[in-house]
């Protein structure tokens, strides 16, 4: 596949107090659309941390920016930002994060959600973005870290803070229901968990799949970019 976007930009990071760090969020990845920029992160006050969202990944058009960060030292503040930022982004941009420094001897950490992804050249419907969840919270809450794979057919979307996934096209939807289906005779002829055929993409072999698809006449084969798999026409 062709690409021929460029990667967002990095977003900026600003700091002002003690012990205290920002991280401006990485810009998203280009395939044909440019990857979205990385949110900003600035911190005012001690013992505080920001994050900016992560860009997304660009597809046939570009990819959305990722959210901001920002911690500031008193409440007016946080007001005049939400007037000027709102709370709902438009356009799948991920959503700003803003917090009060602390007043005293605790630490606060806010991030930026990450930038929604444009519709893939293949037909797969762009991935909403994500929510920053550290792994340790995803033990506490027993949410299975999943990345940001695209959620079976048919089944809601439980992660926290995700965004809304795109339509995938008929004919991506179809290719990959094939590629369920096939998964789902390995996984059953080896009396592994069926709750598993989806999110799996290292127990059946690619090399394995594509061989079933040309047995089975299909002219287009199977591989695996970002976690998902893309589809694309046999020559």
């Amino acid at each position: 596949m062709t690409r021929q976007g460029s990667g967002g930009d990095g977003g900026h990071a600003t700091v002002e107090g003690d012990d205290s760090t920002a991280e401006g969020g990485q810009g998203g990845h280009a395939v044909v659309g440019s990857g979205g920029r990385g949110g900003d992160a600035s911190v005012h006050g001690d013992n505080a941390h920001a994050i900016g969202g992560r860009g997304g990944c660009g597809g046939i058009g570009p990819g959305a920016a990722g959210g901001d960060a920002r911690i500031v030292r008193d409440q007016k503040q946080i007001l005049e930002l939400l007037q000027q930022d709102g709370i709902a982004e438009p356009d799948g941009r991920g959503g700003s994060a803003f917090a009060l420094a602390p007043d005293g001897p605790g630490s606060v950490t806010v991030a930026g959600g990450q930038g929604g992804e444009a519709s893939q050249p293949d037909g797969r419907g762009g991935r909403g973005g994500r929510a920053y969840i550290p792994a340790d919270m995803c033990r506490l809450l027993g949410v299975p870290d999943r990345g940001l794979m695209r959620w079976p057919y048919f089944e809601p979307v439980t992660e926290p803070g995700r965004g809304g996934d795109a339509a995938d096209t008929p004919q991506y939807m179809a290719r990959r229901l094939i590629l369920e289906n096939l998964k789902r005779g390995y996984f059953s002829a080896r009396g592994l968990p069926l709750t598993e055929v989806w999110w799996d993409r290292s127990i059946v072999p690619m090399d394995w799949l594509n061989e079933q698809l040309r047995t089975n006449g299909h002219r287009w084969a199977a591989s695996i970019v970002d976690d998902e798999y893309e589809f694309s026409d046999r020559l």
